[in-house]
């Protein structure tokens, strides 16, 4: 096991995870979340024989009639534009010029259309099928953990699976291991430690942890004990034995599709 006092520190570039503050801003509004709701199912209904979708661009005038008809949101085409905007600069939607027949006009004319970007999701660890649950769940997750920020405390909460929604409270002076059940017992082990599910199956067990969180001198780090399956921020995978320093309100991903563990790390 590393000893995190003499092993190699460096600065992970987790310069996607700065994104995470700007994405729940954009997307934490009721017309903005109606928008990506709209582009997401229209992009199901437009799935192809193959499996995949089809890259239909809806345009603003087709959105505003939508949003009017269905989510009884009625918004002026600027203001709409600005919603749109911060969409885009968010990096959840993307513009691009179509042809279209537009009302009143004669032929086709070129619009701007737009469309979900294909990992507009990834660095928050959400499928986009699932969009609007996980959101809205993070939103309460965001707020929840807000009152233990107090500058002395780390707090994780599980985001998935079996394990969701418990919540560990992390002093400065604690080291905590994180790891999987496998054979062992809560009583086995020290109070340290966080043990996860079984169920997260790739995570690797606590015999050999997959995760080291502690504090040190100026912030929150992790080190990867060497876990069979990597761990991930943003979509990054983390170098092992080497102290990652996180940033607040991070997603950690301990190893990655079925049977990983998303950790929201909040400080």
């Amino acid at each position: 096991m590393s000893d995190f006092k003499t092993v190699k520190t460096v600065i992970f570039d987790t310069s996607d995870s700065g994104m995470l503050s700007t994405k729940l801003a954009a997307v934490n509004n009721n017309v903005r979340f109606a928008i990506l709701d709209i582009l997401r199912d229209f992009e199901k209904s437009n799935k192809a024989e193959d499996g995949t979708f089809k890259k239909e661009p809806l345009y603003s005038r087709e959105l505003n009639a939508i949003l009017l008809n269905n989510y009884n949101i009625n918004i002026t085409t600027q203001m709409l534009g600005q919603h749109l905007k911060q969409l885009v600069g968010a990096e959840f939607i993307e513009e691009i010029v179509v042809k279209k027949e537009v009302p009143n006009k004669i032929g086709r004319r070129s619009v701007k259309g737009f469309i979900l970007k294909e990992d507009a999701f990834e660095d928050l660890f959400l499928d986009v099928s699932f969009l609007s649950d996980e959101l809205l769940t993070f939103f309460d997750l965001y707020e929840s953990n807000h009152r233990f920020h107090d500058g002395k405390h780390c707090v994780l909460t599980i985001f998935n699976g079996v394990d969701k929604g418990k919540t560990f409270k992390i002093h400065k002076e604690e080291t905590v291991l994180i790891g999987r059940k496998a054979n062992f017992n809560a009583n086995d082990l020290a109070s340290f430690t966080i043990l996860l599910d079984n169920s997260y199956s790739t995570v690797s067990n606590v015999s050999k942890p997959h995760l080291k969180l502690f504090y040190k001198e100026d912030g929150w780090y992790i080190i990867d004990e060497g876990s069979s399956n990597g761990t991930y921020i943003a979509d990054k995978k983390v170098p092992i034995g080497v102290a990652t320093k996180l940033k607040a309100n991070s997603f950690l991903k301990l190893s990655k599709g079925n049977g990983s563990a998303v950790l929201y790390c909040s400080f």
